[in-house]
């Protein structure tokens, strides 16, 4: 055996040679397999498409036009729009030149997109592909965090008879402020791409070119047979196991990852779709590429790699902070213990703090659990100064605690005093028993004297555990309660219209307050008077008395018996009653800072800025804490509890109050906690 596998060796050396495995050669004549890596930073985190589409009378079948495709068309660009959500579409339309041009914001959520795509006519007499193309490529301009993609659709040949030999080139290299990334799909509806426009493709470094049957209509997703080689883009993922629909199914992928995302691997499945899956947490917000090689299928012209721009989410959060109100201005010896829930498996029992200078951390965790408190106590911290502690967990990145603040006063606690070091008693060996002797002592014998440091240890002994118990009941100071909330405001239900002309709120409790109230034009009783509940109630001052102009119609007015409309003059020395018929507009909640909007309140989600919307104004807000209690943010007590959290590029809703709830705008599906929240939702006060 030993000589066999000598000979082995000597007649094949290489195959045993320790050198690194190089990759296998392609076979000669084969085109190199493209490298798949992310480019330089800045990396892009925004989508811009721009659609390119032929509105000449042919694309419905009309003049030398073979096949009515044009509704087809449509529909595949509004499912490209739904289904990869760019934030920014550009819409071009040309037929003999350039005849639209409209840039829409978010277009699967803004309903001027629906319109405009549902209203665009293909009424033209001509396809002057090559001028229309460059006059739409020409004012792209560069946005570094942008990645742009562009779809040109026609069923037609250029017929400029003005163009000349070097159009097509020119109008490819029109678009000069593009990025690495960026990229050109020339798609021919049921006819052949020209020589001159194959040329030019073929010519680009980001262009290729679609050739598709009479009556098949390309799907610009490319996750389908019909959109192979159109794939591309952004992706923002969520579930790295369905990225891979990003290609159609069997396409072959390789994978480029950022540092944060060197947890993603890509899983070759024996007998179906490569898929991605996490062996660990993802930075939020980390970019990989999911590459492909050049397609093969027939009708692609100056194929190029595909490369599709992931950008990850994260995993769910590490640590979720369960008491964001906690008290986090600390005189010397008060408490503040921020808790936490974990991801599972974390080490929690080996967590220490760094970084938590005049202050005392203290951990506490159990082995296996997932929950997690961080208790600090005031060491001196100088009033006003902050310091931000980081929370170490083996294994993780270090996770920065929220700030804390020192304030003057308090009284710094006890230094815990060091055991003295214990030794394990001695036991006297084992001796024969003496023989039974009288028990009286001997004449004049004494017992030995105590030695005096004996004496002295004893004594210091009690006074130190006199101290120690002294010390231990007194207690850290207790920490100033907070204040308390104030009392709602007095619900109102009846208005007095005063013989001076004058207007009067009457309380549920009887008092009567004076309101502002103007001697001419228009006003709003509610924005005068500040009471949220009356916002929308509009009149102004008539020669006979105080004219109803509008009311909201949840909104009740009457004069004894009868109910006020638009319209209506009440005379001076007249008493309203107010009642509220919807619970959304109900006189309880306190509004704090937002009074001034009027009820009800609409929450429109635009990725992570929410705008609180009322009838007379609205609030933004740009969500960046894990947790955001939206009452204690925008200071109203009435939402108070009402939190939400960001995740990607949507804000769920964590938590509702018992006093309130959330429901889709025009809907009764009230939303439940977990849920993301829709682009228009109103709030219900239940109180």
């Amino acid at each position: 055996m030993t000589a066999l596998l000598l000979t082995g060796l000597l007649l094949n050396p290489a195959a045993h040679s320790a050198q690194p495995a190089q990759p296998a050669q392609p076979p000669q004549g084969a085109p190199a397999q493209p490298i798949c890596a992310l480019p330089g930073e800045p990396l892009p985190t925004r989508t811009r498409a721009v659609i390119v589409l032929d509105t000449s009378g042919s694309m419905r079948g009309l003049g030398d036009g073979r096949a009515d495709i044009f509704e087809q068309v449509k529909a595949s660009v509004a499912r490209y729009v739904q289904v990869r959500t760019p934030d920014e579409l550009t819409l071009i339309t040309f037929d003999g030149g350039l005849r639209t041009r409209r840039t829409f914001s978010d277009p699967a959520r803004n309903p001027n997109w629906t319109a405009a795509l549902t209203a665009t006519r293909a009424d033209g007499n001509n396809t002057y592909l090559y001028r229309s193309l460059r006059a739409a490529l020409t004012p792209l301009t560069r946005q570094p965090d942008t990645l742009t993609t562009v779809f040109v659709l026609t069923d037609g040949i250029d017929n400029d008879s003005a163009a000349t030999a070097g159009a097509a080139q020119a109008a490819l290299d029109a678009f000069t402020a593009r990025g690495p990334l960026d990229r050109l799909h020339y798609v021919a509806l049921g006819t052949d791409i020209p020589a001159a426009a194959r040329a030019a493709l073929e010519g680009s470094d980001y262009a290729s070119g679609l050739t598709l049957p009479l009556g098949r209509i390309p799907d610009l997703t490319g996750r389908t047979a019909a959109g192979t080689g159109l794939e591309g883009g952004l992706l923002t993922v969520t579930d790295p196991a369905a990225a891979g629909a990003a290609f159609p199914p069997g396409t072959p992928l390789t994978l480029a990852v950022s540092p944060g995302a060197r947890n993603l691997r890509l899983n070759a499945a024996p007998a179906g779709p490569e898929s991605l899956t996490l062996t660990g947490p993802v930075q939020a917000g980390a970019a990989a590429l999911l590459c492909a090689p050049p397609s093969e299928a027939a009708g692609q012209v100056a194929p190029r790699a595909r490369r599709v721009l992931l950008r990850l989410t994260g995993t769910a959060p590490l640590l979720t902070w369960l008491n964001p109100g906690e008290d986090r201005t600390l005189k010397a010896g008060e408490h503040a213990t921020l808790r936490y829930r974990a991801a599972p498996g974390l080490p929690l029992d080996q967590a220490s703090v760094t970084g938590a200078g005049g202050l005392r951390a203290e951990v506490r965790a159990l082995p296996g659990g997932r929950e997690l408190s961080v208790q600090f106590t005031g060491l001196g911290l100088p009033a006003g100064q902050s310091v931000t502690p980081t929370l170490l967990i083996p294994g993780l990145p270090a996770q920065a605690l929220p700030t804390l603040t020192g304030a003057a006063g308090g009284r710094l606690p006890p230094t815990p005093l060091a055991a003295p070091p214990t030794t394990p008693p001695t036991t006297p060996p084992p001796t024969s028993p003496a023989p039974p002797t009288d028990p009286a002592p001997p004449a004049g014998s004494r017992p030995a004297p105590l030695p005096a440091a004996l004496i002295w240890l004893v004594a210091l002994a009690l006074a130190g555990a006199l101290l120690l118990g002294w010390r231990a009941r007194t207690r850290a100071p207790i920490p100033p309660a907070r204040p308390a909330r104030p009392a709602p405001p007095t619900p109102v239900e009846g208005l007095e219209y005063r013989d001076d002309r004058t207007l009067a709120l009457v309380g549920a409790d009887g008092e009567v307050s004076s309101v502002p109230t103007p001697l001419g034009g228009p006003f709003d009783l509610g924005q005068m008077a500040r009471v949220p509940h009356l916002s929308g109630l509009r009149a102004e001052q008539h020669r006979d008395g105080l004219r109803i102009l509008r009311f909201p119609p949840d909104l009740e007015i009457s004069q004894g018996t009868r109910l006020l409309n638009p319209g209506d003059v009440v005379r001076p020395g007249t008493l309203l009653g107010v009642a509220v018929a919807r619970r959304s507009r109900a006189p309880h909640p306190t509004l704090g800072s937002l009074a001034g909007l009027g009820l009800p309140l609409a929450l429109h989600s635009r990725g992570p800025v929410l705008h609180v919307r009322g009838p007379y104004g609205e609030h933004a807000l740009r969500v960046h804490a894990p947790v955001t209690d939206l009452g204690e943010t925008l200071r109203a007590p009435a939402l108070e509890g009402l939190s939400v959290s960001l995740s990607g590029r949507d804000l769920l809703l964590l938590h509702a109050p018992d006093t309130l709830q959330l429901r889709v705008a025009g809907e009764n599906t009230v939303l439940t906690p977990g849920t993301p929240l829709p682009p228009h939702a109103v709030v219900d006060f239940l109180g």
